[in-house]
């Protein structure tokens, strides 16, 4: 088959879109990625066998063609740029065959894309990787009015694609693509209870990992920090740096935990905006451990298991939302490919994840308190090691990519 996928922000470097199209690759069918671009990158790529064909962010909505289809946008949700994109790829004679299937990485090009595989006889995959009302909620809550204006695609989000009307998108998205891919249980849940799919079109590809990426046995745990792995008791965190990440509820917990050891190091492995790192850096100033603390800035992914395997334990300490109960991240998994203890909250997915395999301890959400305490718990080397165990083992039996590949694959192998 000739798949065409649909991604609206830009690639690389998106983890899942990567490890999809590798695995339909690997499986005999052709991929063309349409995704935004940046002025400085090419039109059009071919990357790891795949056709990468970016749209210019800077021209999507400009001059007066631009605030028509801007205008038709808000109106109908269908975006005539990417739509006149996708709809001349149909019919274009491409080496690999017209397209054969629409496979849409999250909710903004769904509409676009149904309306594209309606005209063309097309089925439609909805890969939604998240809750994405839920997700743009807790961005506009983020973020205030000032901010907001200084962005016009953002501004017009926010006042014509507000969490409301993408609920709506939403539901018409799962009930009418041909299947809905989703990341854990309690996606699906809410999929087939408040959207009314129907329970043969979704199925679960979760975000877990390649374990030859993320392997214990030949991972270096240089960090470039000026830490020493082996001199400190290292409790790390990977991914972006966002208020519902819970990560003020990390430091508190840490701080307790200094208070017990004095070789405590927090590494906090990623990046966010500048005025909520610098909140994080006040409180952890506020409770005395800002010298333990190392923000390492945005790492490449590459690096990424170097930095795990530096760690004594690691954490995933959201904050309790709807976003973050229908959702589970790439990092749980990459935390226990390695070995590592996983500290947790009480999210349900994570809770069912961490509970079910004994990786590691779930605490309540927000509670600074009680991750402080399960930090000392893991501080123990015996504990931390057979935390860690169960968890490498629970990733080489089930929550691998090799496994949820095999789940894509079948889904395509149906259509």
């Amino acid at each position: 088959m000739h798949v065409c996928m649909l991604l609206p922000e830009r690639f690389p470097p998106d983890v899942r879109v990567t490890k999809e199209a590798a695995t339909l690759r690997a499986a005999g069918h052709e991929i063309t990625l349409v995704c935004r671009g940046g002025p400085a990158e090419p039109t059009f790529e071919r990357t790891d066998g795949i056709d990468v064909q970016r749209l210019p962010v800077d021209e999507l909505f400009a001059g007066p063609r631009g605030l028509v289809d801007g205008a038709r946008y808000v109106a109908s949700a269908v975006h005539p740029v990417w739509r006149r994109t996708v709809a001349e790829l149909a019919d274009e004679d491409l080496p690999g065959g017209s397209i054969d299937a629409l496979h849409v990485h999250d909710l903004p090009l769904m509409t676009t894309a149904l309306a594209v595989g309606e005209t063309h006889d097309v089925p439609v995959i909805a890969d939604l990787h998240e809750n994405y009302p839920e997700a743009v909620r807790q961005i506009h809550q983020m973020r205030g009015w000032r901010e907001i204006t200084r962005d016009p695609e953002d501004l017009i989000q926010r006042l014509f694609l507000a969490p409301a009307r993408l609920k709506r998108l939403e539901r018409h998205a799962v009930r009418n693509a041909e299947r809905t891919i989703t990341v854990c249980e309690e996606a699906r849940a809410h999929y087939l209870r408040e959207c009314g799919a129907a329970p043969g079109k979704v199925r679960i590809v979760s975000n877990t990992v390649d374990l030859d990426a993320f392997d214990p046995d030949t991972a270096d745990p240089s960090t470039n920090l000026d830490i020493d792995p082996d001199d400190s008791f290292v409790v790390s965190y990977v991914g972006n740096f966002t208020e519902h990440r819970g990560l003020d509820t990390l430091i508190e917990g840490f701080a307790r935990l200094a208070e017990t050891r004095s070789d405590a190091q927090l590494v906090l492995v990623g990046k966010g905006n500048d005025e909520y790192v610098a909140g994080l850096e006040r409180l952890a100033r506020s409770l005395g451990v800002r010298d333990r603390l190392t923000l390492t800035g945005w790492v490449d992914f590459e690096d990424v298991p170097g930095h795990i395997a530096a760690s004594d334990v690691c954490a995933v300490p959201h904050a309790a939302t709807p976003h973050t109960e229908t959702t589970v991240p790439h990092k749980l998994f990459q935390y226990m490919a390695m070995g590592v203890p996983v500290v947790a909250t009480d999210v349900a997915p994570l809770a069912r994840i961490v509970g079910r395999t004994e990786c590691g301890l779930v605490t309540p959400a927000g509670d600074g308190a009680a991750m402080g305490e399960a930090l000392n718990e893991l501080a123990d080397p015996d504990y931390a090691r057979e935390y860690g165990e169960n968890g490498r083992q629970a990733v080489e039996r089930q929550y691998n990519w090799a496994h949820d590949g095999s789940r894509l694959r079948a889904i395509y192998d149906e259509l």
